[in-house]
């Protein structure tokens, strides 16, 4: 069989340590990172976020889902599942945030055009997510937007860039 992408939920703020206990145990990781402007004590500078946090991906093939070892892990929480079953994450979705990248591995920031109301249908249009529609639920940072999208017959939120989404 062949390798599939799983998500995994980690403990708060712990996506980093997590990533590099997964990369120590020679697992795949993807965690997709977007550079933010923090300013703290009147001091402005640009930090690296996890896109999605709480989050990171795994690479697997079917040898290397132990779930017990992947829980484990430090900074991990679980596998995202579902009733006991661990759904994959779709190739299209993680080839379509790879896409959503800049030279230096960070997602685009793009800005909210106002145009979108929690409870509004939208549609993706953006590469190997286009047409895929979802409910825009709220923004949720400099680039991004939370809808909810029908994944194996569970309404699941996802992030997707605000520059890919037009009203349904």
């Amino acid at each position: 069989m062949k390798r599939e992408w799983f998500a995994v939920r980690t403990k708060p703020h712990k996506e980093f340590v997590a990533q590099q206990n997964f990369v120590r145990q020679n697992f795949t990781v993807y965690l997709p990172q977007v550079m933010k402007t923090r300013s703290h004590a009147r001091r402005v500078e640009k930090v690296c976020r996890p896109f999605f946090p709480g989050y990171l991906f795994l690479h697997l093939a079917p040898a290397e889902r132990v779930w017990p070892t992947i829980a484990s892990t430090r900074g991990v929480l679980a596998p995202v599942q579902f009733g006991g079953c661990f759904p994959p994450v779709p190739d299209e979705i993680i080839l379509s945030l790879q896409a959503q990248e800049d030279e230096k591995g960070f997602m685009n920031s793009t800005l909210a055009n106002g145009w979108m109301t929690p409870g509004l249908k939208v549609r993706v249009k953006h590469g190997n997510l286009d047409d895929i529609e979802g409910i825009f639920q709220q923004v949720t940072g400099e680039n991004r937007a939370l809808v909810l999208v029908e994944i194996l017959r569970r309404q699941v939120p996802m992030a997707v860039p605000i520059s890919s989404l037009i009203a349904a």
